[in-house]
């Protein structure tokens, strides 16, 4: 009888060991560590799940798969070859809901990062190249140190300080960017989009929402098809439009170019040309130098207001067209003006009047129906 309890003994300690380094062998395969030297890649594509990636100071890939279930072990692949570290993650069935590929690699490391169903976050000192995707997840960047290239299309871009160049592109959602010293390009098409500055130039598209900027290094190109626009500094040339929004621009210094379909448009402190076109507000444009080139404020119903330097040498062209409408006789629209005028018509259907200040100079033309224009001395 003791001979038969012990044997029993036996086989339930051999069956407990084997289970434990059954577990242990899986556990070891959900994670995995490998040595590799600067300027390396990570290459990391799965079918889904969440993707964290991380630096730190050791010449070290670290990668971690946890949710990843015992039956679908066999479709989770992680090698090394050279300097490059693959993960790879494609189950038969989506059972990857709950799955999150935790990664960690030396801050000088490049990564290419690729889910079907999830959502992607940086963090740390990373100077490599990274380029991510997902189909359905939001993009979160904490301080970085490179330059990053990401794209989902179904969820938020959310960055805060990058001391590269930034691409980021979202179908569906917003994009709000930190402080980035190099050039920008951001794009979405159902957002909006907000960016604090920018050291370089900036690129920004939205097909339906606002676009708020702040100071920007470089030329700017900003555009939305449904919002409004708002632009700091801008240390270059700038084009602005809307179809259907406000433009207001603070500073520039260089030609300006900005057009709206049914807003205000409001540029101030522009060092250089200025095209600003509404079909249906106001125009506000402050010159402080002409640039080189012809300037052209236009409206096709409100108020035209030209703030100029008394310095400038320019010639201005100001007209406006009378049209008939229905409450004709209760408005008396005139061109206004703190410099004395060259000639000065007022007919029945017409408004023309032209300035020539210190001389005249490059030509700026002023254009409104129905409406006023101003033309005031910059202060």
């Amino acid at each position: 009888m003791k001979k038969i309890l012990w044997q029993s003994f036996i086989l339930t300690l051999l069956l407990v060991v084997a289970t434990v380094v059954a577990t242990a062998r899986q556990g070891d395969s959900r994670s995995k560590s490998f040595t590799v030297t600067k300027g390396g890649t990570l290459d990391l594509s799965v079918g889904g799940g969440d993707v964290r990636l991380a630096s730190w100071e050791k010449n070290e890939v670290f990668v971690r798969a946890d949710g990843v279930s015992s039956s679908d072990l066999e479709y989770l692949e992680m090698t090394q070859s050279g300097n490059t570290v693959s993960v790879r993650f494609q189950p038969r069935r989506s059972r990857s809901r709950n799955v999150k590929f935790d990664v960690k690699l030396p801050s000088d490391f490049n990564a290419t990062l690729k889910t079907a169903g999830g959502d992607i976050e940086l963090e740390g000192s990373i100077s490599g190249k990274v380029k991510g995707s997902t189909a359905g997840g939001d993009i979160v960047l904490r301080d970085m140190a490179g330059s990053v290239e990401m794209t989902t299309s179904g969820g938020d871009i959310r960055t805060a300080t990058v001391r590269g160049n930034v691409v980021l592109k979202t179908s569906g959602g917003d994009i709000d960017v930190g402080n980035v010293d190099g050039e920008v390009e951001v794009a979405t098409a159902g957002g909006d989009i907000r960016v604090e500055s920018v050291g370089k130039s900036l690129r920004a598209r939205t097909s339906g929402g606002d676009i708020k900027i702040g100071d920007i290094g470089g030329e700017a190109t900003v555009s939305t098809a449904g919002g409004d626009v708002r632009v700091g500094k801008v240390s270059g040339r700038a084009s602005l439009s809307t179809s259907g929004g406000d433009i207001r621009l603070r500073s520039a210094s260089g030609n300006v170019t900005a057009k709206t379909a049914g807003g205000d448009v409001e540029l101030r402190d522009v060092t250089g040309t200025a095209e600003a076109k509404t079909a249906g507000g106001n125009v506000v444009v402050e010159l402080r130098s002409t640039g080189k080139g012809p300037s052209l404020l236009s409206t096709a119903g409100g108020t035209v207001k030209l703030y100029v330097a008394e310095n400038v040498k320019a010639t201005i062209d100001a007209t406006i067209e009378l049209k008939r409408s229905w409450g004709w006789g209760k408005h008396e629209y005139d061109i206004m003006s703190d410099f004395k005028s060259e000639t000065y018509e007022k007919g029945s259907d017409l408004i023309e009047a032209t300035y020539k200040l210190n001389g005249g100079g490059e030509r700026i033309t002023l254009k409104t129906s129905n409406g006023n224009i101003e033309i005031r001395k910059l202060k």
